[in-house]
This record gives C-alpha cells, sequence and structure tokens, in this order.
C-alpha cells in the first residue's frame, strides 16, 4: 500500500468506529492504537478481515490469523522428541494453521521432566532442529514458535520456587522465594533457550508467563510479596520479564519475535474462584500496558482456566474476549481460550482488535480443522471439551483425543 493511500489502519478503523459510535467495541478499548499504512496487516479493513487473511508478528509473516495455542505433546524421553512428537508437528502443519506453538519447553536442568521438551543444553540442538525440518517439510509455509518457561518446579514435587514463600490456595508443596542470583540465573536460561531455538531455525519464541509457571506468580501480587525491585508494584513485579526481554533481544538480535502468555485472571481452574489479591482485570491492563513499553511482538491472552469443559454454546466459546478487547497495546494480540466456531471467529477478528487466534483442543482431535474451515467442511469442531486430553494421565498416554475411535 502506498504512502499516500487514504486508508485507515485496521485499528485506526475500529477506534473511528468506537468514537462515532459514541461507545468501546465489546466493551473495551478494542486495540485500538493508531497503525501506519504500510502495507501490513494493520491496514486491512476489518470488514474484510477473516481468518484466513495474512497477519505479521514482527519480522514474520503469517498466512493465516490461526495458531495452534501451547499444549503439552508429552512425547519427549530426556527432552529429546521421539516419533510421536515429530507425527503432532507434522499433521498441524500439514493441516493448515498459520503457525504453530510448541508445549512449553523447559531452560534448566533442574526443571525438566523427561516427557517435556528441553533446551537448557547445546546437546539438545538436534531434536529442536529435526522438529523444524519436519514442520517444514509437511508445510514450509506453516510458522514455528517455541513457548518457553519455567514451572518453578510446580510439577516436580517437593519444595517449589517463586518469588516469595506464598503458594497457591490449595497446594500441598511449600514455596521458597529465590535469592537474587538465582533469579538472575533464571533470566540468562531464558535468553539461553531462544538463542537455542533461533539457532535450530524456529521463526520464534513465547515466554510462558501465565497458568501458575513462575513467570506467573512474579506477575501475580497474590503470590509476588517481595519488597525489593522485583516486587511491591506492577513495575517491580514485571521487573524479571524486563530483564528477560533486554537478555533475550541481546542474545538474537532484532527481528526474532518474543512474545509472552499471561493470565487475564488469576482465578478459575485449580485455584477458587474467591481467591483475592490475585491478577484481576485492572491488573491485568496495568502489567499489559508495562510490558508493552518493552518490545514484545504479541500478548498471547490467557488465564488460569484456560481449559473450561463443555464449550458447546457460543456464550461459552472465548472465554478471554472481555480481558482481550479491553486492551490498549501496540504489540499485536492473540486470543486463546474456547476459540471454536470460524464464523464467530472471522466476527471476533472484525470487532474486538484481536489479531490473532489460539486454539488447542479441537486440533488435538483434528489437526486438519483449519483446512475444512477454508474449504467449507465443517463450521465446528468434533472437540467437545471433554477435557481428557487435559488429565494428568496425558504424561503416560501422550497427548491425543480420548474421543476417538
Amino acid at each position: 500500500m502506498s504512502e499516500n493511500s487514504n486508508a485507515l489502519s485496521r485499528r485506526g478503523f475500529l477506534k473511528v468506529a468506537a468514537g462515532v459510535a459514541g461507545v468501546s467495541l465489546l466493551g473495551g478499548l478494542g486495540c485500538v492504537q493508531e497503525g501506519g499504512t504500510d502495507g501490513t496487516d494493520e491496514d486491512i479493513d476489518p470488514r474484510d478481515l477473516t481468518i484466513f487473511s495474512p497477519g505479521r508478528l514482527g519480522s514474520v509473516e503469517l498466512k493465516n490469523r490461526l495458531v495452534r495455542a501451547a499444549t503439552e505433546e508429552a512425547y519427549c524421553t530426556d527432552g529429546i522428541p521421539q516419533a510421536e512428537y515429530l507425527k503432532v508437528m507434522t499433521d498441524l502443519s500439514k493441516g493448515g494453521v498459520g503457525m504453530i506453538l510448541c508445549g512449553v519447553a523447559t531452560l534448566t536442568e533442574e526443571d525438566s521432566l523427561s516427557f517435556e521438551l528441553a533446551a537448557h543444553d547445546d546437546k539438545l540442538l538436534p531434536g529442536l532442529k529435526q522438529i523444524r525440518q519436519a514442520v517444514g517439510a509437511a508445510d514450509k509455509t506453516c510458522k514455528l514458535f517455541a513457548q518457553i518457561g519455567h514451572t518453578g518446579h510446580r510439577y516436580v514435587g517437593g519444595l517449589r520456587v517463586g518469588p516469595s514463600d506464598v503458594s497457591w490456595p490449595g497446594d500441598i508443596y511449600p514455596m521458597r522465594a529465590l535469592s537474587v542470583a538465582e533469579i538472575s540465573a533464571i533470566v540468562n536460561a531464558f535468553a539461553q533457550g531462544a538463542r537455542r531455538f533461533q539457532e535450530a531455525g524456529w521463526d520464534g519464541i513465547e515466554l510462558h508467563g501465565a497458568h501458575g509457571y513462575l513467570l506467573s506468580t512474579f506477575l501475580s501480587p497474590y503470590t509476588n510479596k517481595r519488597t525489593d525491585s522485583y516486587g511491591g508494584s506492577v513495575q517491580g513485579r514485571v521487573q524479571i520479564i524486563r530483564e528477560i526481554m533486554e537478555k533475550t533481544r541481546a542474545a538474537v538480535g532484532p527481528d526474532f519475535p518474543i512474545l509472552i502468555k499471561i493470565n487475564s485472571d488469576d482465578r478459575g481452574g485449580s485455584e477458587p474462584d474467591d481467591l483475592q489479591g490475585g491478577i484481576n482485570k485492572q491488573i491485568f491492563l496495568e502489567t499489559a500496558a508495562e510490558l508493552d513499553k518493552m518490545g514484545f511482538d504479541g500478548l498471547d491472552v490467557s488465564g488460569n482456566d484456560c481449559v473450561q469443559p463443555g464449550v458447546n454454546t457460543a456464550e461459552k466459546q472465548s472465554y478471554f474476549l472481555d480481558a482481550a478487547s479491553a486492551l490498549d497495546v501496540s504489540m499485536k494480540v492473540i486470543l486463546t481460550g474456547g476459540n471454536r466456531n470460524a464464523t464467530r471467529l472471522n466476527s471476533i477478528l472484525k470487532t474486538s482488535g484481536a489479531d490473532f487466534l489460539g486454539i488447542a483442543r479441537p486440533l488435538i482431535r483434528e489437526p486438519d480443522l483449519p483446512s475444512k474451515w477454508k474449504t467449507g467442511q465443517a463450521t465446528d469442531p468434533k472437540c467437545i471439551s471433554c477435557n481428557l486430553c487435559a488429565d494428568p494421565m496425558t504424561i503416560i498416554t501422550g497427548l491425543r483425543c480420548h474421543q476417538e475411535t
């Protein structure tokens, strides 16, 4: 698109439309920052936008707006991908998504479990390269991003680590506060993990800052009671992420996309609905604004109740939509959680300000669901959100749909 074009950017259009209507779209600000007319996906008139429109995350162009959301594959041995892992990735690549986010990859040997993908040592590079090669061989247009994170030893058992000695409600394991030196080591581990994925040919990374993982506990005022530079305010609670971003950007350069996934609400799932003092919508928006200043290429919006069962009506779908719609950030927004119906997803893209849509459970049963949507073979997935695929037994059975015959 030429510099002289009078076309509004997509977010500019939403902003003008909201002003004319005198209301904010979908109850929020709709991610309606002014954009340029430089030929990027920002320039697409929202009336023409569909889930199969191209889009960009930093320097990487995606063929459509559908992202396979990170999901635990559990097909590794000693952190090395096995044949079943490669098949999952290959099927997804052939199935039509614009981008695959792998299940969280661990960054320190102490935090690693055998069945999880690992990136804590250069000796693991051959396995990471093998995944990239498998995805590219299946469909060279499919982009591959790595979700990287630290569990805080949440799933290892025994003593867990976090910003302070406060555990989530119902946790039976004690929590130990990390020292500043330990935090520094973890920051370096994130940067080196990102560097390994870049060296292996992957297209970008996502920091896992949701679902009670270590970065999530730093972001939440419920679990972060520190009084040093890593706590005390939103600015303090994001300090570890600020340092990770700085170190990682120095390690991978300016053109390697870096995304982050965070909770829009700490309640739900294993956490009681009456949890007080955690992340709520206002804290989420303040946190997102701080992250936006750091130069992230995308924000993946989620929450603790990320695998709600029985998503069988329109009202139950896309359950973090209100939070995503209230954002006012320059980075791209990925809406994850309960995305199901193709027609509804097209509408969300046109009106909410969300740029991309994360899908997980439906693609376990139908990795080719995007292709079916594109060819008109289906509107709704076969997935019934029974959540057996999210059962802890997955670490033994591997990722699969338990409804398939």
